[in-house]
């Protein structure tokens, strides 16, 4: 599923629950890295908030660069006082923590840490 695609998922599900409150930018999240410029490794993460829980989609870089795997995520759990955070999304779980400047935890067995990407148009001033 492209970006996009995963995008379009979301609004669809919120027209379809007939919830047409806002949705806000939480934050866009990566440790994508190339070695080449032409293959690319890691997950990038953009949450969203709608109706007091978050939503989002997750890609999983494993390749040429350009169009990653990306799913919606599932089965999200957010506690905004301690910023503990769940969800599974491309046949794997996350449990870890969401930060101001990062998301960290585990995918899977590997730990990861994902830092806020400061240039995306859609971040939102944090607001935990």
């Amino acid at each position: 599923m492209t970006r996009v695609q995963g995008l379009v998922i979301i609004a669809l599900v919120v027209v379809l629950q007939g919830r047409h409150d806002e949705i806000v930018p939480v934050g866009s999240f990566d440790n994508v890295q190339s070695r080449d410029g032409e293959h690319c490794y890691g997950y990038s993460l953009e949450l969203w908030r709608h109706n007091g829980k978050l939503i989002g989609l997750l890609d999983h870089h494993q390749g040429l660069c350009g169009d990653p795997p990306c799913e919606a995520l599932r089965n999200v759990s957010y506690d905004a006082r301690t910023g503990r955070l769940s969800f599974s999304a491309l046949d794997v779980n996350f449990t870890g923590t969401l930060r101001r400047d990062d998301v960290v935890g585990r995918i899977g067995g590997d730990r990861v840490r994902l830092a806020r990407d400061r240039d995306d148009p859609t971040d939102a001033k944090w607001d935990k």
